[in-house]
């Protein structure tokens, strides 16, 4: 029985290494084609675009369909076997349906496994990279200019301290009328202002310009001014102005991190989908894996089954980028709306599996 696990499994794997690869390769032609213009309009290259970014959105990409490359790999792999009666002889010869489920498991837990690792660590710094192209080259005139304006700050960054400025241009990182404020309970114990602060992204510092630095004590007030005061903070210019998917450039402990800073400012359910979802999708693995077993490995039922398979799919796709909706619009609990799906779909296997065996 040990042949037969180690060929099944790297079987699974095998094909699941190919659809994803040859996914990727059909992917990235038709990005290129629909984003060739914007490019020449924001002066990129299709070279510099092959180089800097498809390797990066790749690797986004690939993790994110992931269970689907994972369900497409065991229907093509089932289908295969019971085309050629391989699945009969191998129930025939006393071996449970059961037992013939394990190493699929094994190939889903190998897959889920490296996903997970991928999620919380290894793909933020894939979509940094992603990203930074991104804005530079690929943004559409409208969201070009809404990313580069001016904003205005005024966030809580932790019990205690808070952060004001007129006005900040993430293009050139530089701010206005920056005002740092430290309490002690209700009590107010120090401010820090300037005129211009700039951030050193190379650095990772600020540099306040024509500043002054005020601490308020029992007995005396110090006061102190000067041109200029180089200052580092815990906080990126991206993490007080976050677009939407920074959530997707940080590390599963730094996005928890961002996560509890944010609450206290905003509604942050967008950045919750992505934290349990970092989880949730190496988790339906498993379920897409059983799915693609259950529906294929019925030589009578196999082509209806791959068809429902198919439709289950788009429903679990769909179904997940609507719940994402209705908890960015804070209808229900971020964690509902990840989990979900998974919950759903997860049932409809058990039905399928325990229906057609």
């Amino acid at each position: 029985m040990k042949i037969l696990d180690r060929y099944i499994i790297r079987n699974v794997l095998f094909t699941f290494i190919f659809i994803t690869i040859s996914l990727q390769f059909i992917s990235i032609v038709i990005d290129i084609s629909q984003r060739m213009h914007r490019l020449e309009n924001n002066q990129g290259s299709i070279k510099n675009a092959l180089i800097f970014y498809y390797p990066f959105w790749s690797i986004w990409l690939a993790n994110t369909f992931s269970p689907i490359s994972v369900f497409l790999s065991v229907i093509f792999f089932t289908y295969k076997l019971e085309k050629h009666s391989e699945i009969t002889a191998i129930l025939s010869s006393g071996i449970s349906f059961n037992r013939l489920t394990f190493p699929y498991l094994i190939s889903a837990f190998i897959i889920g496994v490296v996903a997970l690792l991928i999620n919380y660590y290894f793909l933020p710094l894939s979509n940094k990279k992603k990203n930074q192209f991104h804005y530079q080259y690929l943004l559409s005139p409208r969201y070009k200019k809404k990313y580069e304006k001016n904003q205005t700050v005024s966030i809580q960054i932790s019990k205690n301290e808070y952060i004001f400025m007129k006005n900040f241009s993430k293009k050139e990182n530089i701010g206005k009328e920056f005002v740092y404020q430290k309490f002690n309970g209700k009590k107010l114990i120090y401010i820090l202002k300037s005129k211009n602060i700039f951030w050193s992204k190379k650095n990772k510092i600020y540099i306040l310009f024509d500043y002054k630095e005020i601490t308020l004590k029992k007995n005396y007030d110090s006061f102190i001014k000067g041109d200029y005061k180089i200052k580092k903070f815990f906080f990126t210019p991206e993490e007080l102005l976050p677009e939407e998917y920074i959530a997707e450039t940080m590390n599963i402990y730094e996005l928890k991190k961002f996560i509890d800073i944010e609450k206290k400012n905003r509604n942050v359910n967008i950045y919750l989908n992505e934290y349990y979802q970092r989880t949730s999708l190496p988790f339906s693995t498993f379920i897409f894996t059983i799915l693609g077993l259950s529906l294929s490995s019925k030589r009578k039922k196999s082509e209806i089954g791959i068809i429902i398979g198919i439709i289950l799919v788009i429903f679990y796709i769909f179904f997940t980028e609507i719940t994402k909706i209705y908890s960015i619009k804070d209808y229900i609990p971020s964690f509902l709306s990840i989990w979900l799906p998974n919950v759903i779909l997860g049932i409809i296997t058990i039905f399928f599996y325990y229906k057609n065996h």
